[in-house]
């Protein structure tokens, strides 16, 4: 049982690469956005790429495939190098830090640490350690919880006054690199971001969020991949929104959906896992799972289209949710 519990993070490269700054993390490799699952749209992130991380919906579907996964596993057993640093979750709402720690132990020989680096101190000290005790470790690691929760902080934290919660989604049908290439450079004085409601009488749930700073991508809502501003998954009642003139891109905000930092004791249903390469194996590491999953052959060259297809296979098992996104380490 989780017994302690942290702010969730926002699956934002900004906010991820200044928490592992303050962890002493030299950026020579950065956290950037995944714009979209095409071939064009992945020849966007910069090469090479060492982790992907993904974040998304915890449902009912998804629970019932992660045990008949864990199952069937457990019945047919499964190859994992023991190269792989894995740990795993007791700490509520920690899985955004934890997907980091996976994303950076599993690529330490490629990392360059700054002197006195608390991570680089913790991956040593827990190198031993089997994934349980990994997990106690970081419940007392007083350094990284304080930087979690700055970095938690530092997130979401202003709304455009338009309702409570926000939050912009992955589709899979994306149409086009021409498309996105239309919406790169907005005109000047349009960094607007009011939301129309064909039902304005509507109780569904509904606002837009724009960051301080607009994100290099911008996009319409016609793009089918900038889908509807829903809390939850979206449904044939739903009222459909358009965006009007320009906007940022309308990221995920933190793992509870909010405009603001959530309460520490409020529940809730994303979750973020890492994608790596170890050993010329695709490894998902998810602190929730008893150990790793080997999704087979992979490389330094051709991991992110690797973990992409993963990704897809979790979309395709909730295909009515849209709470998708996926941010990549890349070298800077």
């Amino acid at each position: 049982m989780e017994s302690h519990r942290w702010l969730p993070l926002e699956a934002n490269p900004e906010v991820t690469n200044q928490f592992l700054k303050q962890l002493g993390l030299h950026p020579s490799w950065q956290f950037v956005d995944v714009y979209g699952m095409e071939p064009e749209l992945l020849s966007m992130v910069p090469r090479p790429v060492c982790a992907v991380l993904l974040l998304f919906p915890i449902t009912e579907k998804y629970e019932v495939f992660r045990i008949e996964e864990e199952e069937k596993i457990k019945s047919e057993g499964q190859d994992v190098t023991e190269s792989v640093y894995f740990m795993k979750q007791t700490i509520s709402n920690a899985c955004g830090t934890i997907g980091l720690i996976h994303a950076i132990a599993n690529n330490k020989d490629k990392m360059n640490f700054e002197s006195g680096s608390t991570l680089k101190k913790f991956l040593e000290e827990s190198l031993s350690m089997n994934p349980e005790e990994r997990a106690r470790y970081l419940e007392k690691y007083e350094a990284i919880r304080v930087t979690h929760e700055s970095s938690a902080h530092e997130g979401q934290t202003e709304g455009s006054g338009l309702g409570p919660k926000s939050g912009s989604y992955w589709e899979a049908n994306f149409s086009s690199l021409e498309n996105v290439l239309q919406q790169l450079k907005p005109p000047e004085n349009q960094m607007d971001c009011h939301v129309e409601s064909s039902s304005p009488s509507s109780s569904q749930p509904h606002s837009s969020h724009c960051r301080t700073k607009a994100s290099p991508l911008c996009h319409h809502a016609s793009l089918p991949w900038v889908k509807r501003n829903h809390v939850g998954p979206a449904k044939a009642t739903s009222p459909s929104l358009r965006l009007r003139r320009w906007r940022p891109f309308l990221r995920l905000p933190s793992v509870g959906l909010h405009s603001v930092a959530p309460s520490i004791d409020e529940k809730v249903d994303l979750h973020f896992i890492a994608l790596v390469h170890v050993d010329g194996h695709l490894y998902e590491l998810d602190g929730r799972k008893p150990f790793p999953i080997n999704h087979g052959k992979t490389s330094d060259d051709t991991l992110l289209e690797d973990a992409i297809e993963v990704c897809k296979k979790f979309m395709e098992r909730d295909p009515e949710e849209l709470r998708f996104n996926a941010i990549a380490l890349s070298a800077a």
